[in-house]
């Protein structure tokens, strides 16, 4: 059965403002996506992840097509529109411990992408990954957005101190890169090898001295206890669709064959616990694997570009032969009988 899980609607309401204060009118690509103004003026309003993703695509649109979108509601974005969340973060002792928090409590932000935190020698590495199903373009603006936020709220609690820090983005290099030259003294890398994510690496240092402005430790605690228990209300509810989730990040893994384990625990599961997730939707990490792998090598023997020990390498194989045997078993024909009849179509 399709499960459609709902998701903080924060961000469209942002983004109407945003194009409506330029004078774009958005009332007609919210009624195509089903959605009311009044839907939105909660802060902590909600709707089906697939209104949001119909209202992003349709608000694009609407502006234009303008590619910045979502860096330009990531600069917007500040603690007030993360509620109870934002205000924990502020109350936290310094920057890195409002990270980590932040991260703990990441799937009340959006439970569509997971945070992780962790120490790399004397960098700190923020790590967003989705957890969710979501379409590649909607991706890359979601992570756009994250971050412009990152940088902008680095920035106005930095200032003079803020530190040069890399940022690793899956998607490939835009025709306009520049708009990620002007977040200095950021350096964006692009293309990126393995699962669909974006990685920050900054100096630990500067966010372990730096202060939160409203730092407050019994505040903290209590406002805790309440986040606690959204959290918990949140994963008795999840409504994840699993395999759609596995084949989304199958799809999207570049240069990188992942595993069932490594997969699992992005999302704090047992492989084990996933692969029962995906026994109830009458499939398998197996399934799923041999079937993106099918549609990639029949993409590649198509394009006519790679050698058959090619695709076979590219795929994980460990040999040319399995390789073969496999796609013979599913298409009926061999790998170069395969691209034979393709190329004789064209």
């Amino acid at each position: 059965m399709s499960k459609t899980p709902k998701v903080p609607a924060r961000y469209v309401a942002l983004l109407v403002q945003h194009l409506e204060a330029q004078g774009t009118d958005c009332t007609q690509a919210l009624a195509q996506a089903g959605i009311t103004r009044a839907s939105l003026r909660h802060i902590d309003a909600q709707l089906p992840s697939d209104q949001i993703v119909s209202a992003t695509r349709l608000l694009t649109e609407a502006s234009g097509g303008q590619r910045d979108l979502g860096m330009r509601i990531g600069a917007l974005m500040g603690p007030g529109q993360l509620g109870e969340l934002g205000l924990a973060m502020l109350s936290c002792a310094n920057i890195k411990d409002s990270l980590d928090l932040c991260a703990r409590y990441y799937v009340l932000v959006t439970p569509s992408f997971s945070l992780r935190t962790r120490m790399l020698g004397s960098l700190y590495e923020l790590c967003w990954q989705p957890i969710q199903a979501v379409p590649y373009d909607v991706m890359v603006m979601a992570y756009d957005l994250t971050l412009m936020n990152f940088h902008t709220r680095m920035h106005s609690l930095l200032r003079d101190d803020m530190p040069g820090y890399d940022a690793y983005l899956f998607s490939s290099a835009p025709a306009d890169q520049h708009r990620y030259n002007a977040l200095k003294p950021a350096r964006c890398h692009f293309g990126q090898e393995g699962l669909p994510s974006l990685r920050i690496l900054i100096d630990a240092e500067v966010l372990s001295r730096t202060p939160m402005p409203m730092a407050h430790a019994s505040d903290l605690a209590d406002i805790q206890r309440r986040l606690d228990l959204k959290l918990l209300h949140h994963l008795k509810q999840d409504q994840r669709d699993w395999k759609a989730w596995v084949t989304m990040m199958l799809k999207e893994a570049q240069g990188h064959q992942p595993t069932q384990d490594e997969l699992a625990a992005i999302v704090n599961l047992s492989a084990s616990t996933l692969a029962r997730h995906l026994a109830a939707q009458d499939t398998s990490f197996r399934d799923l694997t041999n079937e993106i792998r099918h549609e990639r090598a029949c993409q590649w023997l198509q394009e006519g570009q790679l050698r058959v020990a090619d695709v076979a390498d590219l795929l994980g194989y460990t040999n040319p032969a399995n390789f073969i045997r496999a796609f013979k078993a599913r298409a009926g024909v061999s790998p170069a009988q395969y691209g034979k009849a393709q190329a004789s179509r064209t």
